[in-house]
């Protein structure tokens, strides 16, 4: 798997970096909309990673940021760009751990009689090499007059179609080519220093896609695959890694509620309430000490996913729980199932806990917990008073576990950065009203900027506004968020 402290080892020495490129041709108001969204989800959740990151309306302007600011490398993405965020980490490295003398990877577009040129979709960039180079444009025009250079060389093999090499490099010919297309001259630049440019990888070209929005005829085209692959509509996690906080964690902040809430309670939690997704319901629940007579809601907006978890919650007797997962995808073989490569992680977790007694609380506890589910999509505000009426009740001490549904690539491409700041905001002080003496334990990610610890009391989460974050935090880096 990926390793985020590989990335930001690369980050924090200014050895590598991201730089995000505004899209100003897009002129389709929806998909200027969605493209915004998601470059807001995407640089703040690179933000973990990668903490230093940059934003301009030019490529020239983007690189001379990061080089004025000390870093050597930088990854550039253009607004349009989605991420299969782990898969990219982790193929990225591994490709220029593989090319560490690389001093340019893009998407190179071989033109015939015109030159060659770049996409700018998304490209890695030595700004070392830039700056000894003299500070190279681009090469932004389109410019049709005829010019003579070197004339690359290039792979005879192509990632698609016939004017897509895997690479080219210098040659000892000149040829005179009909014109020139954007980027243009970072290639004329690297060519004339002598270097080979590399093309994307096979297996890192899969972790990305770019929804070409300012193609007036590609958009429309690519919409459909961007749809799925930016929402993953009627996913379901048959092997959810997620883990609450630390031991050590959850015993401060249960100390912490006795020395400032209720000295009488017994640290006891009495209701869980957990998105629909694998065996994190059930690990949250042992781990937070449930017993018979107490109760268990899972919510989601994905009717698949709560089917599938009462499955597990009822069906599962705490034994080969891959043989289990398997079985249950045979039987449905129209879902999309996520983390099945993570399912032996999650039998080592089985086994951790079943020396604490997880197999013998399925057995003697699980089945006298009243377990009942809740459709219901979070982040519609109209429907959060019936979700926090429902669930929360002031007799009872309960867990609320919100994971990263307001941090999430899916919902991200429907809302906004601060559209989605607003809707746990609203939620949030819908929870403070309800709660009673602080009994409502809330974790919520919300983001690398976030500035606030993910799991706390009800009383301690403050529903700040999205402009008292400051103004040097990644969730403020983009124009539209300033």
């Amino acid at each position: 798997m990926f390793n985020e402290t590989w990335w930001n080892k690369k980050n924090k020495s200014k050895e590598l970096t991201i730089g995000w490129l505004y899209n100003n041709n897009i002129k389709d108001d929806f998909a200027k909309g969605y493209t915004k969204n998601l470059t807001d989800y995407w640089s703040v959740e690179m933000g973990f990673f990668v903490p230093n990151q940059f934003a301009s309306e030019t490529i020239d302007d983007l690189l001379k940021q990061a080089h004025d600011s000390g870093f050597a490398q930088m990854i550039v993405f253009k607004q349009g760009s989605i991420l299969k965020g782990d898969q990219f980490y982790d193929e990225f490295r591994k490709f220029y751990t593989e090319n560490k003398n690389a001093k340019f990877i893009g998407h190179i577009l071989d033109n015939n009689e015109s030159y060659y040129r770049v996409h700018p979709q998304a490209f890695f960039i030595d700004l070392n090499w830039w700056a000894e180079a003299g500070f190279p444009e681009w090469g932004e025009q389109k410019q049709n007059s005829p010019f003579e250079t070197i004339e690359p060389i290039r792979s005879e093999e192509n990632h698609h179609d016939q004017y897509t090499p895997h690479w080219i490099a210098p040659s000892k010919q000149l040829k005179t080519y009909s014109g020139k297309r954007e980027g243009w001259n970072i290639v004329k630049s690297l060519i004339e220093s002598g270097e080979k440019i590399l093309s994307w990888s096979h297996k890192c070209r899969i972790t990305k896609h770019y929804a070409y929005e300012e193609v007036k005829e590609d958009g429309p085209r690519h919409r459909a695959d961007t749809l799925l692959e930016a929402t993953g509509h009627e996913v379901f996690f048959i092997a959810n890694t997620e883990t609450l906080p630390s031991d050590r964690h959850l015993k401060k902040l249960f100390t912490h509620r006795i020395d400032t809430t209720d000295k009488n309670w017994d640290k006891k939690i009495q209701h869980i309430v957990t998105p629909a997704a694998g065996l994190s319901t059930l690990f949250f629940a042992f781990k937070l000490g449930l017993k018979a007579g107490d109760r268990i809601t899972i919510y989601d907006c994905s009717r698949t996913a709560l089917r599938l978890t009462r499955r597990i919650l009822l069906q599962w007797d705490g034994t080969e729980y891959t043989k289990f997962a398997k079985k249950l995808m045979r039987q449905n073989p129209l879902e999309h199932f996520r983390g099945v490569e993570q399912l032996k992680d999650i039998e080592q977790a089985i086994e951790k806990l079943n020396w604490i007694g997880f197999r013998d609380w399925i057995e003697n506890e699980l089945r006298h917990i009243d377990i009942d589910d809740y459709r219901v999509d979070i982040l519609n505000e109209h429907k959060q008073n019936d979700f926090v009426n429902t669930i929360i009740s002031k007799k009872e001490i309960t867990y609320l576990h919100l994971t990263n549904i307001f941090h999430y690539a899916p919902t991200s491409f429907y809302y906004s950065l601060q559209q989605r700041w607003q809707l746990f905001n609203d939620l949030l002080i819908k929870l403070k009203k309800k709660s009673n003496n602080n009994n409502i334990l809330l974790y919520a990610a919300r983001g690398s900027g976030a500035n606030q610890s993910i799991i706390n009391w009800i009383d301690d989460w403050d529903p700040y506004d999205f402009y008292d974050i400051p103004k040097d935090s990644i969730m403020r880096l983009l124009k539209w968020n300033k």
